[in-house]
């Protein structure tokens, strides 16, 4: 989870592909920005996925997102289950529109 540096602009609720720069590199990085409807989530959270990460504790340190494609909205789903694997279909399309 990501806190957000007042003042912010941030795109419309939903799940984007992009790049996040972090303090040991740039990683390839599923976004999520809303309310987690299926988590039944309060209020809204900025996610970053960082494909290929190896770890290292960043908890704490400042990161850049890079928004570059805009891959679904946001959506509530009927089991986490069902949640996982579309997270699994996010990650491969990050993977496909983001050059390593």
């Amino acid at each position: 989870n990501l806190a957000r540096m007042e003042p912010t602009i941030l795109p419309p609720d939903g799940v984007y592909a992009g790049r996040c720069e972090t303090p040991i590199g740039h990683f390839r990085a599923a976004i999520s920005l809303g309310s987690r409807p299926t988590v039944a989530g309060a209020g809204r959270s900025l996610e970053a996925f960082l494909l290929d990460y190896p770890g290292d504790s960043i908890y704490g340190s400042a990161v850049r997102l890079e928004w570059l494609h805009r891959l679904r909205p946001e959506a509530r789903f009927d089991s986490l289950d069902a949640l996982v694997e579309q997270m699994h279909r996010d990650v491969a399309e990050v993977r496909r529109l983001v050059p390593e």
